[in-house]
């Protein structure tokens, strides 16, 4: 009997280049233009480490800036709110409001990614200038216990707000390694 190969996985654990297909209730909005912004920075710790910070509910709710805030709600009632495939989680405060699902929450021995599908109706600024559709996280180990963050953010923005959306996105995305780097009481290496 012939062996059949066992098939390449698809999943964005594994191939965190991989452009994923907008989430099914988010359609296109109209007169909008897709803008994907990336990010990637390495800290000098444990992926562990690094995917526990991400993965606990405080590092995003702690710390806002009032009126600002970040809820989170489980799909089990029974089960404490967090990141759990299923869960709703919503940042809200003036000109934002970002109602998400967790849809997927992967790990394997050396690294982690998890994908938040903003819900229809999400914004920034205004219904008429962004609307982001998703957010991903891959988490991957290094050599000499160094970690790799991407990090993914997906937008229909408006093409007059596009250029200043993309600028922003890399002002606000570069504080995140230096926010975790701090946190983790280590330091993001580039």
């Amino acid at each position: 009997m012939i062996a059949t190969p066992a098939p390449i996985s698809t999943s964005p654990l594994n191939d965190p280049l991989a452009v994923r297909a907008r989430p099914a209730d988010h359609p296109r909005t109209p007169g909008f233009v897709e803008n994907v912004h990336e990010s990637h920075f390495r800290i000098a710790a444990p992926w562990t480490r690094v995917w526990q910070w991400l993965e606990t509910p405080e590092t995003f709710s702690d710390g806002q800036v009032w009126p600002y805030r970040v809820d989170f709600l489980a799909p089990d009632p029974s089960s404490p709110a967090g990141f759990h495939e299923g869960g709703l989680n919503i940042h809200h405060g003036p000109f934002l409001s970002l109602p998400g699902r967790l849809d997927t929450i992967e790990e394997s021995d050396d690294r982690a990614y998890r994908s938040l599908s903003y819900l229809y109706g999400s914004y920034v600024l205004s219904l008429r200038l962004i609307r982001p559709t998703r957010l991903e996280f891959w988490v991957e180990e290094e050599a000499d216990a160094r970690t790799l963050v991407r990090v993914r953010l997906s937008s229909d923005v408006h093409p007059v707000i596009e250029t200043p959306w993309s600028r922003l996105q890399g002002v606000f995305w570069s504080r995140l390694g230096r926010w975790m780097a701090k946190a983790l009481d280590t330091e993001r290496i580039a």
